[in-house]
C-alpha cells in the first residue's frame, strides 16, 4: 500500500504524516523541506504541481494521494485529475469547489474524497453524529473557533470562502430557509465553554446549508470565533480588498492576537440543548484527524467510486470515535459538556 502526500510539510501535512502510520510517499516543491518531514522509512520526492510531468510521476503507483497544499482555489483539481489518472484514490482537505460529476468520469473504479478538513469535513459530520438517535432535531448553533493562526495558504482559503459562492456573511437558517442579515457581527462577548471573551461572525456555508436540508432543520446559527479583536477587524474588513491583501491581512491580525498566548480551536455544537464539543491546539489538526480517517476508509475500499464529500460518505460515529482516541484531541460528550452561561 502506497499513500503519497502532497504538501507534507505543510501545517496539516505535517499534523496528518504524524496520524499515518506506514511508510508514505512525501511530496513538497522545497526539497529540503520535504526531506525533513520524511520518516526513516518514508520516500521523499521534490514535485511542483505546476509541473504536470514531475506531478504524474509522483502519482504514479500510489494507491492513495492526499493533497494538503493550498491554497486551494489556486490548485483547483490539479492534483486530483492527477492522481486518478495514475489510478489513485484522491483524498482532499478542501476541494469544495472541485466539479464532483467531472471527477466522478476520471474516477472509474476509484474513489475521491472532498472536503475531508476541519471545515468543510467536521463541521458537517460533527453534527451529524450529534443528531444520530435524536427525535427530530429543530436547531443548531454552532460557535466553531478560538485562538488559531492562519498560514498563508489557509488565510486565502478562509477569504475565498466568505466571497458568496461557498458562504453568506451574516445569513443564518431560519424557518427551513436562508435569511440574508439574520445576524451581525459581536466583539467582546462571553461564549460558553469559551474562555473569556471572544470576537464573533456570523455566516452561512453551503456546507450547512446542505446539513440543514439532511437533518431537516428549522434553525441553524453558525458563528465564526476570534479570541481576540484584530482577527475580526480583519476580516469585517476584507471585502473590498484585493484577496492576496486580505489573506496577508488576516494572516497579520491572527498573529498579533495570538502573541503571548497558548492557541486553541475548538467547534461547539448545541443541538436543541445537547452540546458536543471538539477541541485541539489549532484547526490543522482536527483537519489532519479527519483527512487521516478519509485516507484509511479509502484504501480499504470502504468508499464507493466517485467523487464524494467526506460528510456524505464517512461514518459520522465513526469519525466522533476516532477523534476520541486522537491523542491530541479532547472532546467532550453530550453527557460530558459542562453546562455554563453566556451570551449569543
Amino acid at each position: 500500500m502506497t499513500v503519497g502526500v502532497i504538501g507534507c510539510y505543510g501545517a496539516v501535512g505535517r499534523a496528518l504524516v504524524r496520524r499515518l502510520p506506514e511508510p508514505l510517499r512525501l511530496g513538497g516543491r522545497d526539497a529540503a523541506r520535504t526531506r525533513e518531514a520524511a520518516r526513516p522509512g518514508d520516500e521523499a520526492v521534490e514535485v511542483d504541481i505546476a509541473d504536470a510531468s514531475r506531478l504524474a510521476g509522483f502519482c504514479a503507483g500510489c494507491d492513495v494521494v492526499v493533497n494538503c497544499a493550498g491554497p486551494s482555489a489556486r490548485i483547483g483539481d490539479t492534483v486530483a485529475r492527477a492522481a486518478l489518472k495514475a489510478g489513485a484514490h484522491y483524498v482532499d482537505v478542501a476541494g469544495e469547489q472541485l466539479d464532483r460529476p467531472r471527477l466522478a468520469a476520471l474516477a472509474g473504479d476509484r474513489a475521491a474524497v472532498l472536503a475531508a478538513g476541519m471545515m468543510p469535513g467536521l463541521s458537517a459530520l460533527l453534527p451529524r453524529a450529534l443528531a444520530e438517535g435524536a427525535d427530530r432535531p429543530a436547531r443548531l448553533v454552532a460557535h466553531v473557533g478560538g485562538l488559531d493562526r492562519f498560514t498563508r495558504a489557509a488565510a486565502l482559503d478562509y477569504i475565498a470562502s466568505l466571497d458568496g459562492e461557498h458562504a453568506t456573511p451574516l445569513a443564518a437558517w431560519r424557518g427551513h430557509q436562508p435569511i440574508r442579515g439574520a445576524l451581525r457581527p459581536a466583539e467582546r462577548v462571553a461564549l460558553p465553554h469559551f474562555p473569556g471573551r471572544v470576537s464573533v461572525y456570523p455566516y452561512l456555508s453551503r456546507e450547512t446549508e446542505r446539513l440543514a436540508r439532511a437533518l431537516e432543520l428549522a434553525e441553524i446559527e453558525w458563528w465564526g470565533v476570534f479570541d481576540g479583536d484584530r482577527t475580526l477587524q480583519a476580516l469585517s474588513g476584507a471585502g473590498g480588498k484585493e484577496p492576496a491583501r486580505a489573506a496577508e491581512d488576516l494572516e497579520l491580525a491572527a498573529g498579533l492576537d495570538a502573541l503571548g498566548r497558548r492557541p486553541y480551536f475548538q467547534l461547539v455544537f448545541d443541538l436543541d440543548g445537547r452540546v458536543l464539543i471538539v477541541r485541539s491546539a489549532d484547526s490543522y489538526e482536527l483537519t489532519a484527524a479527519l483527512a487521516a480517517k478519509a485516507t484509511r476508509a479509502a484504501a480499504a475500499g470502504r468508499v464507493p467510486p466517485g467523487a464524494h464529500d467526506a460528510s456524505d460518505v464517512l461514518d459520522p460515529s465513526g469519525v466522533l470515535q476516532d477523534l476520541c482516541e486522537d491523542p491530541v484531541v479532547d472532546v467532550a460528550l453530550p453527557s460530558q459538556a459542562p453546562v455554563e452561561e453566556g451570551v449569543l
